[in-house]
């Protein structure tokens, strides 16, 4: 439990909802990314992440949940007996990815209209990008493909057709504009860095700006993807939050109730409109 006087924040999702609709967009990303991103998913599976996770922590993240798959892909389960008020997993900021991250070349490049989002956003193309290379790839590896994502943003024109009538039509067509705008900001940015960029497309990084508003977490230091946290699905009804403790530099779920071995554990994913993992 987090008391006395250290600075405690409660992390809330990206306020942009995830259009989520079971359908497979035709948008693809461009061949380099693509290939990166291939590659990477040939790499080893499930049951060492937590452990690359651990050494690049320099910490334990947690001994009571395992990844698995369920109906709602990638997802955590208890793999030990877990009490109410249990720490369930802790995740120092070291091993978590933000607009921080960013090289400080590029960053000082960026105008004041480029957003935190987007600049996460960067981060992954980057990491993406570098495919073995990077010292993230056992995550990256591990976050959706645009065909996994059942985002509306990646359809085309003809398959918006189909909706055009919902409410989810013009919030696809007001998010798409926003990122547009995003990536117009940052391309002349980007420019400068052409052995890094050159190839990075419209379509990677929308991309990349969804896999932000659908899975990372907001706080008073700004926008975070955390490993392993983000493979908690949401549940409504729990009180179980991500909370960063800004003094000890680390963030962490509390469990809310009492799960017996191979339950799946969730959590209440804060302002965001669930997508499964």
């Amino acid at each position: 439990m987090l008391l006395g006087a250290r600075k405690i924040s409660i992390h809330w999702c990206p306020r942009r909802p995830n259009l989520s609709l079971s359908h497979t967009p035709s948008t693809k990303l461009n061949s380099h990314i693509s290939a990166s991103l291939h590659s990477l998913c040939q790499v080893e599976e499930l049951d060492d992440f937590l452990p690359w996770l651990e050494r690049k922590a320099s910490t334990k993240i947690s001994s009571v949940l395992s990844i698995g798959k369920s109906a709602y892909g990638r997802s955590l389960f208890a793999s030990k007996t877990i009490r109410a008020g249990d720490c369930i997993l802790k995740v120092p900021f070291n091993a978590q990815l933000a607009p921080d991250n960013l090289n400080p070349e590029l960053k000082a490049l960026l105008s004041d209209d480029v957003g935190d989002v987007a600049k996460l956003a960067i981060v992954v193309l980057l990491e993406q990008k570098m495919g073995h290379d990077s010292e993230w790839a056992p995550y990256i590896s591990r976050l959706p493909r645009p065909e996994e994502m059942h985002n509306t943003i990646f359809w085309s024109e003809g398959e918006l057709e189909m909706i055009r009538q919902s409410s989810v039509y013009q919030e696809t067509i007001n998010q798409r504009s926003q990122i547009q705008q995003e990536f117009l900001a940052i391309r002349t940015a980007l420019k400068n860095f052409p052995e890094t960029f050159e190839s990075i497309t419209y379509e990677d990084f929308m991309h990349a700006y969804a896999l932000v508003t659908s899975r990372a977490w907001g706080s008073t230091k700004g926008y975070s993807l955390i490993p392993f946290a983000d493979f908690l699905n949401h549940d409504g009804t729990s009180e179980s939050i991500v909370l960063s403790d800004e003094d000890k530099l680390f963030s962490e779920v509390l469990a809310d109730r009492n799960y017996t071995p191979g339950e799946q554990v969730r959590c209440y994913l804060i302002g965001m409109t669930f997508s499964p993992v």
